[in-house]
């Protein structure tokens, strides 16, 4: 999932609130220009649920890269991210 931020903005804070079929393993990446990526946070042992994460990043786009935690691929209900 990619969001464009509209301009470059640093964050503090991001929500991710998972459907049943949730990302198991995911980074979230930020960029100033959509080619270069910056990692700013990864996990291996995402369980679904709400992950209300406490990470710094800056950049004009954030992405989740994700690996199925279920058969059923993947889906977020929701994705904030705050400054």
């Amino acid at each position: 999932m990619r969001i464009d931020l509209g301009s470059t903005q640093t964050f503090h804070h991001v929500q991710l609130d998972w459907e049943s079929a949730y990302g198991k393993a995911y980074q979230i990446q930020t960029s100033n220009d959509g080619t270069n990526w910056t990692t700013v946070y990864t996990t291996t042992t995402g369980d679904g649920n709400f992950d209300d994460l406490a990470i710094t990043g800056t950049g004009a786009t954030s992405h989740v890269r994700t690996a199925r935690g279920t058969t059923f691929g993947y889906s977020l209900f929701d994705f904030g991210i705050y400054s």
